[in-house]
C-alpha cells in the first residue's frame, strides 16, 4: 500500500471512528423506532448478531428506513400489517482473515467494520460482509499493536493472514504507589500525587481537604495552622503557585485560612512539585500545588449532598448526551444556622487578637458578629471526538464578616459597623486536540479576580479607615507535544500573563486617601524533553525564557528531573531548578484589614520590589520491597528578592522596607510500612533557614518560619467499610525575638535583643479519626466520619510578639493553635 493511499485510510478510519463510542446494537435502532412508529421489523435474530450502527433521529419513519438501507447491511421490505422484513443485500462483498502472532492464532481478536464486530474463532479466523472495498477494518488484540486495513484486503481467497506484533508501551515503573498513605503517589519527577478517588483517611481528618492533605507530606507545613500561611522547604505561603484546573489562584481558604476554598468532593488529583518543575509552570519559588478536577465524561447522572460542624455542601453532575458533562457544585458555612462546638474553636483561633475580640479601656467588646463563608464552581466537559476535549471552569469564593465595634464615648454608648470581605472569581477555558497518536496541542485562557476590601471603625476617634487590595489577571498558553520515539517526547510552548494589583487606602478624618495600581506583562517560552531510555531510568529536563516588560529583563530557568532504579529495589533522583515570580504579599502594619487578614499582594517593580528568584538542588534515595518504604531526600534552596515586609517580622525590623534573601538547608525522611490492613508511617525533617538582608543588623540571622525539627507518625486501620486513623504531629518552636532584659523601652518604643535567637515551646498535637461508609438501597451510598483534633487538647503556641499598650505598658502576646476540635461529616451520594 503506498503512503498516500495509507495517509487516505487513516484520515478515513479517523472520521469513522471517532463517533465509535455513539454506537448501538442495530437491533437496539430498531426496537427504538417500533416504539416511535406503527411499524414491526421482522429478521433472524442470528442475521444481527454483532450488527452496530450509529443513532440518527429521523423526522418520519421513511427517512428512518432510507438511513438504514445506506447505513447497514440489509434490504428493507414492506409487508403487510405494517411489517418490514429484513434480508442481506445482493451486493454484499463477504471478507475473511486469519490472524495470527508468529504463526501462532490468536483467538478473541476484535474485529470491526462500519457495520459490525465479531472475534477470531479458536483457529485465528474471522468472517465478515461489507459493502464498499474502501470500507476500514479495523483489527486489534489486548497487548497488541492495533492495526488497520481496507476491507478489500480480505476480500481475496483464501483467506489472508496478518500477524500482530505485541504493543510497545512506555511504563512509569519507577512511579511509588501508596506513598505512606493509599492514594498518595511519588512520580518519576519527582513530584508527589494525591488521587482522591482512592484516598483514604488522615488523623484529624474525615474529608480530604485539598490543602490540609499535603501537609502530611515530608517538607511541608504551616507554622500558624493555617493552609492561606503554607509553607514548602521554608517559604512562606505567597512564593507558592496554587493552580485550580491550571488557574492561578490568589486565595486559597475559608474561615480566613483554617480551610481550603476547594471543595475536595470535585478535585480528583492533587499534585505537589517542591523542586524540578516542569518548564511549563512558571512562578511559584518554593513550590507548585496544581489541583485537577475529573477529566472524565460522567454518563449518568449524580449527586451529593453532605454537612459537617462547619459547612454544608451539595453537587450535581449531569451527562449531557454521550459527549459531555456539567458539573455544579456549591458549599455554604453554617454558623448562621447553628454555632457549633467546631464553629467555637476555629472563631477563637481565626480572631484571637484582632479588633474582633481587642477590648479594654474605652473600648467594648465588639457585638452581633455575622461571619460567613461560600463557594460555588460550574464545570463543563465536552468531548465530541475521541481526539477533542473542551473544558469551560467557573469558580467563586468568599469569606464575609461584619461586627459592631462598641465603645464609651462621654459616657455614651457608640457603635459602628466594620466589615471585611475576601473573594476570588476565576474563570477559564481549554481546548485539547489529539492530532494523531504522537502530536498533541494545548490551548488555555482563564482570567481571575481576587479582593480584599476591609472597613475599620474607630468608634473613640470617630475614624473610619477603607482598605482595598485587588488583582486583576489573565493568562493564555499554548503548547504542543510531540512523540519523536516510544523513548523521547518533546513539548514547546509559549505563555502570556498580564497581572494588575491596585492597592488603595482612605482615613475620613483627617481626610486622607492613597491609591497605588501597577501592570505588568510577562512573555515566556519553553521547552520540554522527557526521556526514557528504560522502564528503570527517566530524564525530565527544561528551559524556559521569560521577558518582564516594565524590567526590561529575561530570566533564564533551565529544569531538571532525573530518577534511575537500580538493585530492582532502591531508586536515586536528583532534581534541580531556577524559578522566578513577581507578585508576593507584603504586610504594612500588623492591623491592617482589621489585623485578620493583614496580607496584600503586591507587584514586583523597578528599584523598589525586585524580582523573586531562586535556585534548588536535592538529591534523593528511597528503597521499596515487601511493603517497606525508607526514602531521604537533602535539599538545598536559596531566594533572592523578598522585601522584608513579605517576611511579618514583629521586631525591631517590623517598619523597615528593605529586601533581601534566605537559604534553607534540610533533609526529609520517611520511613513507612504497609501490611494487609494497616499502614503506618514515620517521617522526619531537619532544617535549618536563614535569612540574609544587608541592610540590617546582624544581616544574617534565623528565618521567621525556622523550625529545625519536625517529627509526624500515623497508623490507619481498615477492615472493610470502617477506616481508622490516628498520629501526631511535633516540632520544634519557630523563632521569636524577646526584649532586652532591665531595659525593655526606650524611648517609648520596644527594645529588642538579637533577632530570632529565642524560640517558643515546642508543637505538640494528637489527631484521631474515624470513618464508614455504607449502602442505602441499591443506587444511594453513605457516610459517616467523626474526627478529633488536638486530642490532648494542648496550648500549642504559634506566634509570639510583644507590643505596648495604650496605657504604655509591655504587652506579651501568644497566639494559640486549636484547642480540642472534633468534627463530625455526614454525606450521600446518589
Amino acid at each position: 500500500m503506498t503512503l498516500t493511499k495509507k495517509l487516505i485510510l487513516f484520515i478515513v478510519f479517523s472520521s469513522s471512528f471517532a463517533y465509535s463510542q455513539n454506537k448501538i446494537p442495530l437491533r437496539q435502532y430498531l426496537e427504538d423506532l417500533e416504539s416511535n412508529y406503527p411499524y414491526n421489523f421482522s429478521f433472524k435474530d442470528v442475521d444481527l448478531a454483532g450488527q452496530v450502527i450509529s443513532p440518527f433521529d429521523s423526522s418520519n419513519f421513511a427517512e428512518a428506513v432510507l438511513y438504514l438501507e445506506n447505513n447497514s447491511l440489509f434490504s428493507y421490505t414492506a409487508l403487510q400489517d405494517n411489517t418490514i422484513a429484513l434480508s442481506f443485500r445482493d451486493d454484499l462483498i463477504d471478507i475473511c482473515g486469519s490472524i495470527t502472532e508468529d504463526t501462532t492464532p490468536l483467538i478473541n481478536t476484535l474485529v470491526v467494520s462500519p457495520y459490525q464486530s465479531t472475534s477470531t474463532d479458536n483457529q485465528g479466523l474471522f468472517n465478515l460482509k461489507v459493502l464498499h472495498e474502501n470500507d476500514v477494518i479495523l483489527i486489534s488484540h489486548i497487548g497488541k499493536e492495533p492495526q488497520i486495513f481496507s476491507a478489500e484486503k480480505f476480500s481475496i481467497m483464501p483467506c489472508v493472514s496478518i500477524g500482530l506484533s505485541p504493543k510497545i508501551e512506555t511504563l512509569a515503573t519507577i512511579t511509588l504507589q501508596n506513598y505512606f498513605a493509599k492514594g498518595i503517589s511519588k512520580n518519576d519527577n519527582g513530584s508527589l500525587s494525591v488521587n482522591y478517588d482512592e484516598f483514604n483517611i488522615l488523623p484529624g481528618l474525615i474529608e480530604p481537604d485539598v490543602l490540609l492533605t499535603i501537609q502530611a507530606l515530608p517538607g511541608i507545613q504551616s507554622v500558624n495552622e493555617t493552609v492561606s500561611f503554607l509553607n514548602i522547604r521554608g517559604g512562606t505561603n505567597d512564593q507558592n503557585l496554587i493552580l485550580w484546573d491550571g488557574i492561578k489562584m490568589y486565595q486559597n481558604g475559608h474561615f480566613f485560612g483554617l480551610i481550603s476554598a476547594f471543595n475536595p468532593f470535585l478535585t480528583e488529583k492533587v499534585t505537589l512539585s517542591k523542586n524540578g518543575t516542569s518548564s511549563s509552570i512558571g512562578d511559584g519559588v518554593s513550590g507548585v500545588i496544581a489541583m485537577e478536577s475529573s477529566s472524565r465524561i460522567n454518563k449518568d447522572f449524580t449527586a451529593g449532598i453532605g454537612t459537617n460542624l462547619i459547612s454544608t455542601d451539595a453537587f450535581l453532575d449531569i451527562p449531557i448526551g454521550t459527549i459531555g458533562s456539567i458539573q455544579v457544585s456549591g458549599r455554604k458555612s453554617i454558623n448562621n444556622l447553628i454555632k457549633t462546638p467546631t464553629y467555637d474553636s476555629y472563631f477563637e483561633k481565626v480572631f484571637q487578637n484582632t479588633e474582633v475580640t481587642t477590648a479594654g479601656g474605652d473600648i467594648l467588646p465588639t457585638s452581633d458578629d455575622d461571619f460567613s463563608f461560600f463557594d460555588a464552581s460550574i464545570r463543563a466537559l465536552f468531548k465530541p471526538t475521541d481526539r477533542d476535549t473542551f473544558r469551560f471552569n467557573f469558580i467563586v469564593l468568599a469569606n464575609e464578616l461584619e461586627f459592631l465595634e462598641n465603645a464609651r464615648v462621654s459616657n455614651e454608648f457608640q457603635s459602628l459597623r466594620s466589615n471585611l470581605v475576601q473573594d476570588n472569581v476565576s474563570g477559564g477555558f481549554n481546548y485539547q486536540r489529539a492530532w494523531s497518536d504522537d502530536f498533541t496541542s494545548d490551548f488555555q485562557f482563564y482570567g481571575t479576580a481576587y479582593e480584599l476590601q476591609a472597613v475599620n471603625q474607630d468608634v473613640v476617634n470617630n475614624q473610619q479607615l477603607f482598605q482595598e487590595n485587588d488583582v486583576l489577571e489573565s493568562g493564555a498558553k499554548i503548547q504542543g507535544a510531540y512523540r519523536f520515539t516510544e523513548k523521547i517526547k518533546g513539548t514547546l510552548g509559549y505563555q502570556f500573563n498580564e497581572t494588575g494589583i491596585t492597592n488603595f487606602e482612605q482615613i475620613n478624618n483627617p481626610f486622607f486617601e492613597r491609591s497605588d495600581k501597577q501592570v505588568l506583562r510577562t512573555n515566556s517560552v519553553y521547552t520540554q524533553l522527557d526521556y526514557q531510555p528504560s522502564n528503570n531510568t527517566v530524564l525530565h529536563t527544561g528551559f524556559r525564557v521569560n521577558h518582564i516588560n516594565k524590567f526590561n529583563e529575561t530570566t533564564f530557568e533551565p529544569r531538571l528531573s532525573a530518577s534511575h532504579r537500580f538493585l530492582e529495589n532502591f531508586t536515586i533522583e536528583v532534581l534541580g531548578e531556577l524559578k522566578s515570580q513577581t507578585t508576593s504579599q507584603i504586610v504594612d502594619f500588623q492591623n491592617d484589614f482589621l489585623g485578620i487578614e493583614n496580607r496584600r499582594w503586591v507587584l514586583s517593580r523597578p528599584d523598589e520590589i525586585p524580582i523573586i528568584k531562586s535556585k534548588q538542588l536535592s538529591a534523593g534515595l528511597s528503597f521499596s520491597k515487601k511493603g517497606w518504604l525508607v526514602s531521604a531526600e537533602p535539599y538545598i534552596k536559596e531566594v533572592e528578592g523578598i522585601t522584608s515586609q513579605s517576611q511579618g517580622f514583629q521586631n525591631q525590623f517590623t517598619s523597615e522596607r528593605t529586601h533581601g534573601s534566605y537559604t534553607a538547608k534540610g533533609i526529609d525522611f520517611l520511613l513507612n510500612k504497609r501490611f494487609t490492613t494497616i499502614n503506618t508511617w514515620l517521617s522526619y525533617s531537619y532544617a535549618k533557614n536563614d535569612y540574609t538582608f544587608e541592610n540590617f543588623s546582624p544581616q544574617k540571622f534565623p528565618n521567621n518560619i525556622d523550625i529545625r525539627h519536625t517529627l509526624t507518625y500515623g497508623i490507619n486501620y481498615s477492615l472493610k467499610n470502617f477506616n481508622i486513623s490516628g498520629g501526631f504531629n511535633w516540632h520544634t518552636g519557630k523563632p521569636t525575638t524577646l526584649l532586652v532584659s532591665g531595659n525593655e523601652i526606650i524611648d517609648n518604643e520596644l527594645n529588642f535583643g538579637p533577632p530570632n535567637t529565642a524560640t517558643i515551646k515546642d508543637y505538640l498535637r494528637v489527631d484521631i479519626s474515624g470513618t464508614y461508609n455504607f449502602s442505602i438501597g441499591k443506587t444511594a451510598k453513605g457516610f459517616i466520619g467523626v474526627s478529633i483534633w488536638n486530642l490532648l487538647d494542648n496550648d500549642n503556641v504559634v506566634n509570639h510578639f510583644f507590643r505596648i499598650s495604650d496605657s504604655n505598658e509591655i504587652e506579651e502576646i501568644d497566639e494559640f493553635a486549636l484547642r480540642f476540635t472534633p468534627n463530625f461529616s455526614l454525606r450521600v451520594r446518589f
